[in-house]
């Protein structure tokens, strides 16, 4: 097995499978990074998690994951809120959400946070993350003072 990516909202299925090859599962729970650590893949991927439906993943378990040889990625949403906490223990960390967890320009949880419905609704968004409003208002303001 190649690559186990954990997405849903933030990032819909055949966009990723058009990026790569790797088995996509739902956004990522406790307990999650553990099992799919278990079936042996060369990476895992986390995009998107769960805050408020069930535990969020552990960082225990993606350190275990890393121990066992198995490099871990997180960009956009939950995945870049673990990657910049983990960072110093060698989880890869992509994106520009990332970096700014990690030069310390966004600090909660918040704002990456993203309420989706359930799978059988395909994670459909309902909630808009900070970071996006933040970004709209940013180039609102920058368009604006370009005209």
């Amino acid at each position: 097995m190649s690559a186990i990516i954990f997405a849903g909202p933030t990032i819909r299925k055949p966009d990723i499978i058009r990026l790569c090859d790797a088995t996509i599962l739902p956004p990522a729970a406790m307990g999650d990074i553990y099992r799919a650590a278990r079936q042996r893949p060369r990476a895992i991927g986390i995009i998107d998690g769960d805050f408020e439906g069930a535990p969020s993943v552990w960082h225990k378990e993606i350190l275990w994951a890393m121990a066992e040889g198995i490099e871990v990625f997180g960009a956009s949403s939950m995945g870049a809120l673990r990657a910049a906490e983990l960072a110093n223990f060698g989880m890869c960390g992509i994106g520009e959400i990332f970096a700014a967890y990690v030069a310390g320009r966004l600090e909660d949880d918040d704002e990456v946070a993203v309420e989706h419905g359930p799978a059988e609704m395909n994670y459909i968004t309902l909630s808009e993350p900070l970071v996006n409003i933040r970004a709209t208002i940013d180039r609102a303001i920058a368009t604006s003072a370009a005209n």
